[in-house]
């Protein structure tokens, strides 16, 4: 995707993601790993965790347990803005 995206013109930012810890220290860290080395081998910026302060926090979370609700929205460009501003 990365290299299709800059194929087509497109500046690239990883949003990266993280598992809740029930899936175990090993493999949350090795899926942890996987956008740090991704962002690395593309040279593309990288914002670790995408819902930093907002993945678990009441009233962040839609009743699915996954999606950000409106509240979250601020949280979220606060998270990533300072990543994206610099490819605008």
């Amino acid at each position: 995707m990365v290299d299709r995206s800059r194929a087509a013109g497109a500046k690239v930012l990883l949003l990266g993601m993280q598992l809740p810890p029930n899936y175990g220290q090993r493999y949350t860290r090795a899926f942890a790993a996987v956008y740090a080395n991704l962002a690395a081998e593309k040279q593309v910026p990288l914002v670790p965790f995408f819902l930093e302060g907002v993945g678990g926090v009441a009233g962040m979370i839609q009743a699915d347990g996954i999606h950000p609700t409106v509240s979250a929205q601020q949280r979220l460009l606060d998270n990533v803005w300072p990543q994206l501003q610099p490819l605008l």
